[in-house]
């Protein structure tokens, strides 16, 4: 198995230490570098109903797989502000994780989709239908918005999570919605209208800043594409786009 190292503190990264004959997967577009003699493969990761899988769970259809010739390493980060998680997966204990969040993992670990135990979950749970699987045996890592609070729960144990802050959470925990209770927290609170219940035993990770809420907190301050006016009626990715812009403009300054 390789050795692995998360570096930094509010924006961090995975340093995978690879021997000779290691390999290990990540989600295409993560990888930040990689030293002489490791080797670059991008495929399906087990052909097309493979690939395809993974993009219904909101990955990419196409794996990236670091083989290492020589001993070298290779480092992966997410391009938004964050905290790099690790998990640890066994045969009979997986995890479920919000579309996106995966970074890398052991070459032991599959990535599939993973429809939600309920019809209202899935419907109204910020993420669809459909979620990340993580399966097998190894180590993935994930990336989370903000900050990672870790929350244990014993059997029978429930926690409520506004649901674009759920992050990832084990298999053997039941994931539900419930609607936010009398009118005025509906009306007023600014929480949203869900919450996803999550009932133990099981560990669940959530984020304290999911990357649609920062990008909803920035679209007041932010000038149109058009000139004057806000940008609040723009979606996220524009949103987006346009600071990725204006930061490659003021390198170019």
């Amino acid at each position: 198995m390789p050795q692995y190292q998360i570096v930094g503190n509010d924006l961090q990264a995975v340093v995978c230490q690879l021997s000779s004959g290691e390999k290990v997967i990540a989600e295409a577009g993560h990888l930040l570098s990689l030293s002489d003699g490791i080797e670059l493969n991008t495929s399906t990761g087990g052909g097309f109903m493979a690939g395809l899988k993974r993009a219904f769970g909101g990955s990419s259809f196409f794996v990236n797989e670091l083989e290492a010739r020589v001993p070298g390493q290779c480092t992966f980060a997410s391009p938004s502000p964050g905290h790099v998680q690790e998990l640890d997966v066994l045969p009979n204990n997986g995890w479920l994780c919000q579309p996106g969040v995966f970074l890398c993992a052991d070459n032991g670990i599959q990535i599939s989709a993973a429809f939600t135990q309920r019809f209202g979950a899935g419907l109204f749970g910020g993420s669809g239908f459909i979620l990340q699987s993580l399966s097998g045996r190894g180590k993935a890592f994930i990336h989370v918005g903000g900050a990672s609070i870790k929350y244990i729960l014993r059997e029978g144990e429930s926690l409520r999570v506004e649901t674009g802050a759920l992050a990832a959470f084990e298999s053997t925990v039941t994931y539900d919605i419930q609607m936010v209770r009398g009118l005025k927290s509906i009306l007023f609170s600014g929480e949203g209208l869900w919450f996803a219940h999550l009932k133990g035993p099981g560990t669940v990770y959530i984020q304290s800043l999911a990357l649609s809420r920062l990008a909803h907190a920035l679209l007041p301050y932010l000038p149109s594409p058009e000139g004057g006016g806000s940008l609040g009626r723009v979606a996220t990715g524009t949103v987006l786009g346009g600071l990725l812009g204006a930061v490659l403009n003021n390198d170019n300054d």
